[in-house]
């Protein structure tokens, strides 16, 4: 009996002693048991399927609330049924933690970009370049080679999104005879991946966020999810408590987040308070850390801020968030 390698390149030939090996297995289990349970190993080898099972896939810091582990596992669902989703959600939230972690809960590649005013699409789709001998080969950009691979694509910003890129886009996110179309290169169709799969994300229009527009009835209508992200995805007081190892100041600072987010337009983000503890951790001091992270981010904001700030980190006696948004108003 000869055995053929993969590659085809070598061959082994079994010996007698191996033939007798293989006989006598068979015969104590038999031969399809045999095969059975030689399916059943390599079965074993599996994607995460329960999404409780997620440890050590997120930062240390980085721990889901309820809202997280909610979402979480909405998304688990939409992507590996390749549905197409829209997030929308403030800035720093969390939305792509959680997006790289459920890649890698289901073992795929995922390639991600930000979109924004003016963008130059080339880039994404892909541009001929000029060899060194004189010739040009088209090159793939990073889009279209996330779409053959059948990569997770994450689109940040897609509010932003010029018209052109979203109407390419369009026929990835029909849910049936997708396709993938490459004018610029001559061709007027490449095979897409059944696993190819769209997850956008978008921050909501208006409230300080500039560029964005309100989506029309033919984008929205491709999306099969359309998740509102309006809490942390993360457990705040573990991360700030990762970061400071100090119980008294991490309440202090969700104390000041849960008075500023009272106002939409102070509605600190998950990020936000990361930079927060960062320099309160370097030793700047809580009103400096107020005047340099937070007050640039909330023009026209800034007293009502750093009123609040005073009240939380000066102050030793407990602030009730209610009374003191009343006074401040």
């Amino acid at each position: 009996m000869t055995v053929i390698s993969p590659g085809g390149s070598s061959s082994h030939t079994t010996t007698q002693e191996e033939l007798d090996l293989i006989a006598k297995l068979q015969a104590m289990v038999g031969k399809d048991k045999l095969v059975k349970q030689s399916q059943e190993v390599e079965e074993t080898h599996e994607p995460v399927k329960n999404t409780k099972e997620y440890i050590g896939l997120l930062p240390e810091w980085f721990k889901l609330s309820k809202m997280g582990e909610q979402i979480k596992d909405e998304l688990y669902g939409l992507i590996g049924d390749s549905i197409p989703s829209l997030l929308i959600g403030g800035t720093g939230m969390g939305k792509t933690v959680i997006l790289e972690m459920i890649a890698r809960m289901l073992e795929r590649e995922s390639v991600g970009f930000n979109c924004y005013t003016g963008m130059d699409i080339a880039q994404l789709i892909g541009i001929w370049r000029p060899n060194t001998d004189g010739t040009i080969a088209w090159q793939d950009g990073v889009l279209t080679a996330g779409i053959r691979r059948g990569d997770i694509i994450r689109i940040e910003e897609y509010t932003r999104a010029p018209s052109e890129l979203k109407s390419r886009l369009f026929g990835i996110l029909d849910s049936q005879n997708r396709s993938w179309n490459l004018f610029e290169a001559g061709i007027p169709h490449i095979e897409v991946p059944k696993q190819t799969v769209i997850v956008a994300s978008a921050n909501p229009t208006g409230n300080g966020y500039s560029g964005t527009m309100r989506e029309d009835k033919a984008s929205m209508s491709r999306f099969g999810a359309v998740l509102q992200i309006d809490e942390p995805l993360a457990d705040e007081t573990h991360a700030i408590m990762s970061t400071l190892k100090d119980k008294d100041m991490t309440e202090r600072i969700i104390r000041f987040a849960e008075l500023l987010r009272k106002d939409k337009t102070t509605y600190l983000s998950t990020r936000d308070l990361h930079f927060f503890a960062l320099a309160l951790k370097r030793g700047i001091s809580p009103h400096r850390a107020i005047d340099s992270v937070i007050c640039p981010k909330y023009e026209g904001n800034e007293s009502s801020i750093v009123t609040h700030g005073r009240a939380v980190f000066e102050e030793s006696d407990d602030i009730n968030v209610e009374t003191s948004v009343e006074e401040s108003v």
